[in-house]
């Protein structure tokens, strides 16, 4: 007994162990697409998510945003392929995209006795589960809930950069450099500072969904701005198409992101948006400096449905341990009967 006791200490104590040291190993969120930038130090996109929405000629991309600590204004930087219509979007989408996409859990059953149940007391189960030459043209310019959103088009990366800095929005390194495909491509910049609608409010947790509309020939997740990051890159993508969509193109080369789920959907809550085949892939940055390109989607050789399952173990082995307790019992009263019976028969003789 006292080794049984000593043995399961020490799978909690290993189990603990690495329930500490997988917190430690993982890396803050940050925001993958486009570019977030608080205004105050230790402010930082702790939760993103993200919905691709395409056509064939119209993409919409809904981002959500989690932070963590407070910053009285912020800014959002994201690059398109071509003019942009902005809106608020459903917070309620994600929650939707979460439960559809959630893996399957799948119950085993494991007989093999045990006899925990001898001992006192019970034990809680740990489970792992257009512009001008040289300049700026301001397309256009709206106040969304809290996102003050202006359109920018230009020919020179420098150029815009310094219309950001002098609007107000903060300069991380390499800003500029990052911009230059995007400007070189002809590309939309819309650029977005978030600010409280009640002075003296701050930004923290969950912040209003945002939407964004445009045509495009291809599913594209702008990534290059997310060069500057600091940190680990933890991006969490689900892609609405008329089929399934299987990335061909990626931020960083030879790092590709793991398949979550795909199968088709007709949630009510994505009837606003295009395709009803719904694939989700999650993908780890672990050096963000080495992020080189974006996102692409294509249409995948099959619709072929996947879905995560996960195995739990239901141990029936206290069914089993009693069952042989039992046997032992009766076998025991059996041979106690029987040695009392020979007995009694010697001694009738």
């Amino acid at each position: 007994m006292p080794m049984a006791v000593t043995y399961r200490s020490l799978c909690v104590l290993m189990l603990l162990f690495a329930t500490l040291t997988a917190n430690i190993a993982a890396p803050a969120w940050a925001c993958g697409c486009g570019a977030y930038i608080p205004d105050r130090a230790g402010a930082a996109v702790v939760d993103e998510r993200a919905l691709v929405a395409w056509d064939g000629t119209t993409e919409d991309i809904l981002m959500s945003f989690g932070v963590r600590g407070t910053s009285e204004r912020a800014a959002w930087v994201m690059p398109v392929p071509s003019a942009a219509h902005v809106t608020l979007g459903d917070a309620t989408v994600f929650d939707e995209l979460a439960r559809i996409t959630a893996p399957r859990i799948e119950y085993r059953d494991n007989w093999w006795p045990t006899f925990d149940w001898l001992g006192i007391g019970a034990q809680g189960a740990l489970e792992a589960a257009g512009a001008r030459p040289g300049g700026v043209n301001v397309l256009a310019s709206q106040r969304i809930g809290p996102f003050d959103v202006t359109r920018l088009a230009g020919d020179d990366p420098a150029a815009l950069s310094s219309w950001l800095t002098a609007k107000g929005f903060p300069h991380p390194d390499a800003l500029d450099a990052n911009l230059a495909p995007y400007v070189a491509a002809r590309w939309e910049i819309v650029a977005i500072q978030l600010a409280p609608d009640a002075g003296g409010t701050a930004l923290s947790g969950t912040l209003q969904p945002l939407r964004l509309s445009f045509a495009s020939d291809k599913a594209v997740y702008p990534m290059r701005l997310s060069r500057s990051a600091t940190s680990p890159q933890s991006v969490d993508l689900y892609v609405l198409a008329d089929h399934r969509m299987d990335p061909t193109s990626l931020p960083v080369p030879g790092n590709a992101p793991t398949l979550q789920y795909a199968g088709p959907t007709d949630a009510a809550s994505l009837a606003g948006y295009r395709g009803r085949y719904l694939t989700r892939w999650t993908n780890y940055l672990g050096e963000p400096q080495r992020i080189d390109g974006d996102y692409v989607f294509t249409r995948a050789a099959t619709d072929s449905d996947y879905a995560q399952v996960i195995y739990r173990t239901r141990n029936r082995g206290g069914v089993t341990g009693l069952a042989l307790v039992v046997a032992a019992l009766g076998g025991a009263v059996l041979a106690v009967a029987l040695g009392i019976r020979r007995y009694r028969r010697r001694q009738a003789k």
